[in-house]
């Protein structure tokens, strides 16, 4: 949301009064000179919904209120999203689609939503700060947690004289439905807004590129089944901008929203579980957990993780140079209180007991765990296959990825009970981890432990594995990790101690 400029308002009603009064309604884009930019509207009043008609006018300008009184109209460039009943999640026909995506019919209420995420000038304006990796006004603020977006939406509320959405008590988080502050999306309300009435994978169909989305277009969907032997003309690659771009760029949907599809992964309000089917009218998640939804992935994520059904989900504490959100706000008062509550409650240990587990394919990998057990005399555990990959390590980790075949492990930890942290090193391998790392994920019970997980990689960073680190060893806290781009060069002893210490872990 943008801060508005009432001028520029007061000008521009003006201006459609007159195009009015003489029957014009004529609304088009203007393209700049960079092809994939989007001029981003001057005001709310130029998102009327001429070409989006399932999405109602913005709100007119607020009158005067007195002390106490809630305004009547908000002026905030947000649009009206009508609200309507859709199936979320996927078909199991959908390739590779997840298991927790199971698909039901959700209802949710109209709400306003702002059509852009969160702009770091706007960000920086409310909480004199702006924590993010890439700079600029009109990109979107990035590395905030899940925490730093819900203050965000209170502290918004109250300099506009709204209700906040949010109060926060220890481990607990309510959100009043009736008040009409900012909040974050539910997680059903991202999704139908995302699909904006559309049924295929993505909004524009069951293919994506960068000319639509920002993400790593070298690795469209289905681009796994299709990397050795490419047999699918439909899976084409496309440019990879390896940032974040201005939250105007790239067409919009078909509800007028920029950026569903990634620049940032967005928060969502939910904690992350199983969809729980009988809650059909407006659900808000589970009602306590340790990880909170994101949707819609973020410059690096590879297609499959711009899904409209994908869900990633993610320690409420953490930050990524992907990860921002964008706010919303109720269209009527709702009723009730939603109280979530943060359930890992795993106590610090003065002198934990550390594992240092790695995969380790080329040894770019396994250099970093020799360090890291180097400095903090962790065990050193070798995760090894019983068949260890051969030949062509692209058509083979390929097999196991797309078959989703966990394979069998040579190596056992003894006594993993006896370990308070496990520092987990892989590569990133088609932007999660590779499927070892799996089987050794489940086969012990990580609950009450903590997990600082390190990924090698050839530039796509962590990619989406935290996320399946954190789905797949529920019960753990998953701590904020550290990746490198392949040996991770003469500075990688420093940076990993740096980031070590920055997790409560000391050097010997």
């Amino acid at each position: 949301m943008k801060a508005g400029k009432k001028a520029k308002m007061i000008t521009l009603v003006g201006t459609l009064v007159c195009l009015a009064a003489v029957g014009t309604g004529i609304y088009f884009f203007t393209r700049e000179e960079e092809p994939e930019m989007v001029q981003r509207p001057e005001s709310a009043q130029e998102t009327t919904q001429t070409e989006v008609p399932e999405v109602s006018e913005t709100a007119p300008e607020p009158e005067a209120v007195t002390e106490n009184e809630e305004p009547e109209n908000i002026s905030d460039e947000l649009i009206l999203i009508l609200g309507g009943t859709f199936s979320m999640g996927s078909p199991s026909s959908e390739r590779q689609r997840q298991e927790d995506e199971i698909q039901h019919d959700v209802t949710v209420s109209s709400f306003y939503i702002d059509p852009y995420e969160v702009a770091q000038s706007d960000y920086a304006a409310i909480m004199d700060e702006n924590p993010s990796h890439f700079t600029g006004g009109n990109l979107p603020v990035e590395n905030v947690t899940w925490y730093d977006a819900v203050e965000y939406c209170n502290r918004m509320s109250e300099s506009r004289g709204l209700t906040p959405a949010y109060t926060i008590d220890g481990n607990t988080v309510s959100w009043d439905r009736s008040a009409n502050g900012y909040r974050l999306l539910t997680e059903a309300e991202w999704e139908y807004a995302a699909r904006a009435n559309t049924v295929t994978v993505f909004h524009d169909g069951d293919q994506i590129t960068s000319d639509n989305a920002n993400f790593e277009g070298s690795y469209p969907y289905l681009i796994e089944e299709n990397y050795v032997n490419h047999h699918d003309s439909s899976v084409v690659t496309s440019r990879n901008r390896g940032e974040t771009i201005a939250v105007d760029s790239l067409p919009p949907n078909q509800f007028g929203l920029y950026n569903m599809y990634g620049n940032v992964s967005e928060w969502c309000f939910d904690y992350y579980g199983a969809y729980d089917v009988a809650q059909a009218a407006d659900p808000a998640g589970a009602a306590g957990g340790s990880l909170r939804v994101n949707r819609g992935g973020g410059y690096n994520d590879f297609a499959k993780q711009l899904r409209s059904a994908y869900r990633s989900a993610t320690t409420p504490d953490t930050t990524e140079q992907n990860l921002g959100f964008r706010i919303a706000r109720n269209e009527e008062a709702g009723e009730g209180v939603v109280e979530t509550t943060y359930t890992l409650n795993i106590p610090a240990t003065k002198n934990p007991r550390i594992l240092v587990a790695y995969f380790s394919y080329s040894g770019n990998t396994e250099n970093g765990a020799q360090m890291i057990a180097d400095m903090t005399g962790g065990d050193l555990f070798e995760i090894q296959m019983e068949h260890p990959y051969n030949g062509n390590i692209y058509e083979v980790s390929q097999a196991d990825l797309n078959h989703d075949v966990h394979p069998a492990l040579a190596s056992h930890v003894e006594n993993m009970e006896q370990y308070d942290v496990i520092i987990l090193g892989y590569p990133t391998w088609w932007s999660t981890m590779p499927m070892p790392v799996f089987t050794f994920l489940e086969e012990y019970d990580f609950s009450g432990k903590t997990i600082l997980p390190f990924s090698s990689n050839g530039g796509t960073r962590f990619g989406d594995s935290i996320s399946d680190l954190s789905k797949t060893a529920q019960g753990a806290y998953v701590g904020q990790g550290f990746e490198y781009e392949y040996s991770g060069g003469r500075g990688l002893s420093d940076n990993l101690n740096e980031w070590l210490t920055s997790n409560g872990i000391e050097a010997r």
